[in-house]
C-alpha cells in the first residue's frame, strides 16, 4: 500500500477547480477526483507521513499558474502548470528529507485523467479559460491506487495563515 501527500485548495478554489474537473470528466467519460497538487507520492508509511506533517510548520500557499500543459502520462493528461516557488519547494524538500523515497516534484493541478488523442487534448486546452492563481490551505494524505475510485483521504492538516509583522 502506498500513500500520496496532496496540497489541497481553499474551499473557494476547490469549488472552482472541482467544477471544471467534474465537467471534463462528464464530457470525456473520465473519473472524477478532487483538485490537488501532489507534493509527494509513493510513501510507504502512513505513520511516518503523519509524523512529518505534525512536526513541521507549513504556511498557506498562493500559487501561480504558468499555463496549461498536456502529456501522454495518464496522471498528467491535461493540467495546469504551477510555478515552483520557495514555499512549494520548501514543503517538498521537507517531505523528501524525511520520507526518503524518490519522487520527481513537478507542481501541477491535473484537470483530467484519460487516454486521449493529441488533437483532442489540444482542442480541450483551446476551450479552457482558467484563473491564474490559487490558494492552498491544507495538506492531505491519501491512500493511493491506480484506480481513482479507490483513493481515500486518511489524514488532513490545516496550513498556518501567514502572519504580518
Amino acid at each position: 500500500m502506498t500513500y500520496s501527500i496532496w496540497l489541497a485548495p481553499t474551499a473557494k478554489d476547490a469549488k472552482y477547480l472541482n467544477q471544471i474537473i467534474k465537467n471534463l470528466a462528464t464530457q470525456y467519460g473520465a473519473p472524477k477526483f478532487d483538485a490537488h497538487i501532489t507534493l509527494y507520492s509513493k510513501v510507504r508509511s502512513l505513520s511516518q507521513a503523519k509524523q512529518v506533517l505534525n512536526e513541521n510548520k507549513f504556511d498557506v500557499m498562493r500559487t501561480k499558474s504558468i499555463g496549461i500543459g498536456k502529456s501522454d502520462y495518464l496522471w498528467k493528461t491535461v493540467f495546469l502548470k504551477i510555478k515552483k516557488d520557495k514555499s512549494l519547494s520548501y514543503t517538498n524538500q521537507i517531505l523528501a528529507k524525511n520520507l526518503k523515497t524518490k519522487y520527481s516534484f513537478e507542481p501541477h493541478i491535473s484537470l483530467i485523467y484519460k487516454k486521449m488523442k493529441p488533437q483532442t487534448k489540444t482542442n480541450l486546452i483551446k476551450n479552457l479559460k482558467m484563473k491564474k492563481s490559487y490558494t492552498f490551505d491544507r495538506i492531505i494524505i491519501i491512500r493511493s491506487s491506480k484506480n481513482v475510485k479507490q483513493w481515500k483521504k486518511l489524514y488532513s492538516i490545516r496550513l498556518n495563515s501567514t502572519r504580518r509583522a
